[in-house]
C-alpha cells in the first residue's frame, strides 16, 4: 500500500492491517502494547500501557477493571485516545474516539479463556489504589487461590471490555531519509459518518 492508497483509502482498518499486522512477527514481546490517554476531572492527562485485543470496524478493544482511574477517567469523559508504536517500522498510530463497554456475553467469553492466576489478580486487584505492602498483595493472592482451587472463576462485574470507538485516526511513518524529519502523516477523521482522509506536515 502506496501513499497514494492510503489517502484513496476510505477504510481505516484495512490501512490499520497494513501498519500492524507485520508487526505480528517483527516483535516477539506484546506486538499489541498500546498506550490508552484519559484526562482526570482537574484536566490532568494520564497514559498507561495495555493490551489491545480486537481491532474492528467499531473499534480497538482491551480490558480493564472499570473501577480502576483509566475506567473512571475514560467514561467519566466520555472518551479517550490510544498510541500503538513500532520501533521495527518506524511506525506509530493515534487514536481518539469516544468509549463504549463492551456486552457482558462478550466479556464473559474472553475471560472464559484468560488463565487462572490472571483471573484471581483481575478479582483481587483494588487496581490504582493503595496497598500496604508486597506481602500483603502476594498473601491475598494465595488466599483467593485456594479458595477457587478447583472451582469456577466468576468475572467481577466492573471487569470488562472498553472498546475506543475511533473519531480521529493518524498514521505515522518515517521515510528513509530520516535525518530531513519529512515523516509521512496520514490522518482519517470522521465527519457526518464519511471518512475524509488528508496529508499532515510532519
Amino acid at each position: 500500500m502506496n501513499e497514494q492508497d492510503i489517502l484513496e483509502n476510505r477504510n481505516w482498518l484495512e490501512v490499520w492491517h497494513h501498519y500492524y499486522d507485520p508487526e505480528l512477527k517483527l516483535e516477539p514481546n506484546d506486538p499489541n502494547a498500546i498506550c490508552i490517554s484519559s484526562v482526570d476531572a482537574s484536566g490532568m492527562p494520564n497514559g498507561r500501557y495495555v493490551l489491545l485485543k480486537d481491532v474492528s470496524e467499531k473499534g480497538f478493544l482491551f480490558y480493564t477493571n472499570l473501577k480502576s482511574q483509566k475506567g473512571k477517567e475514560l467514561f467519566k469523559a466520555g472518551k479517550g485516545a490510544l498510541t500503538w508504536w513500532s520501533r521495527a517500522q518506524n511506525k506509530s498510530v493515534r487514536v481518539q474516539g469516544t468509549v463504549e463497554q463492551v456486552r457482558d456475553d462478550i466479556a464473559d467469553t474472553y475471560w472464559a479463556s484468560r488463565k487462572e492466576d490472571a483471573k484471581i489478580s483481575a478479582i483481587l486487584s483494588k487496581q490504582s489504589d493503595e496497598v500496604a505492602s508486597r506481602e500483603q498483595l502476594e498473601e491475598e493472592f494465595a488466599k483467593l487461590k485456594a479458595e477457587y482451587a478447583g472451582k469456577d472463576i466468576p468475572r467481577p462485574k466492573h471487569w470488562s471490555g472498553v472498546i475506543i470507538c475511533p473519531q480521529k485516526i493518524e498514521f505515522w511513518e518515517a521515510t528513509s531519509a530520516y535525518t530531513s524529519r519529512l515523516h509521512n502523516r496520514f490522518v482519517f477523521e470522521l465527519n457526518n459518518n464519511q471518512w475524509i482522509t488528508k496529508r499532515l506536515y510532519p
